[in-house]
């Protein structure tokens, strides 16, 4: 049986046939009206995946629990809406022991999960902290945002900082960790060709001295489509 891939439902034909190929079940999003054009179909938005369960809004617990397998779905508490910050109540970056979130704003389940976990809650500003975030492994990752940046490496995690923009969502700029997603724990997808992107050796060096290959889905410049997401890794 295939592993499941979500990804937002907009994701081009392209990128949806070579994840395919490479042997993943994409499953779509359910986009969200009530959410700006921009994000309503992103994974890091509607979704958080940890500890073998998924957190999602309560406006689509009912599809993700009717097609996820192997996982089991929670309903978030949290209602998303239009008005930033009231839309990143899943939008929650794991890596290695750590949660990075706007906590104030973030699910109380999710919450709840980590602390009973033992795993530590980093608080950000950055609201849209897994879109800011491309993970690569569980001690390393990669950012264009200052706050991030310096948050991450006074908890030791190995940190690449790269230049903003390059990477589009619609007529705003987008995101590495939105543009990105860990298909294996050592294969790391990008949605575009990371050729366009003017760091392009910076980031495949790094990944590659973490013992991560990187992959490009789709031929142009990077999008954001709000992370490719794995449930089990």
């Amino acid at each position: 049986m295939k592993k499941q891939i979500i990804t937002d439902y907009r994701t081009s034909p392209e990128a949806v046939s070579e994840l395919n190929r490479l042997g993943y079940e994409v499953v779509l999003t359910k986009p969200l009206p009530g959410l700006y054009r921009e994000i309503q179909g992103h994974t890091d938005i509607q979704l958080h995946a940890f500890n073998g369960k998924v957190f999602c809004a309560p406006e689509v617990y009912g599809y993700y629990r009717d097609i996820l397998r192997e996982v089991e779905v929670i309903c978030g508490a949290a209602n998303l809406s239009m008005k930033y910050p009231y839309d990143i109540a899943y939008n929650v970056c794991r890596i290695g022991g750590y949660a990075i979130c706007r906590k104030r704003f973030t699910d109380e389940a999710i919450i709840s999960e980590y602390e009973a976990a033992g795993r530590k809650i980093l608080n950000t500003r950055q609201g849209y902290a897994k879109c800011s975030i491309c993970v690569v492994n569980n001690e390393s990752a990669i950012t264009a945002d200052e706050g991030v940046y310096r948050l991450l490496r006074e908890n030791g995690i190995h940190v690449l900082k790269i230049r903003q923009g390059y990477i589009r969502l619609y007529d705003m700029q987008g995101f590495i960790g939105g543009a990105s997603g860990l298909l294996e724990k050592n294969i790391l997808a990008f949605n575009g060709d990371i050729k366009t992107h003017p760091d392009c050796d910076r980031i495949t060096d790094f990944c590659r001295s973490c013992g991560v290959e990187v992959v490009s889905l789709a031929k142009g410049e990077l999008q954001d489509i709000g992370s490719i997401m794995r449930t089990d890794i």
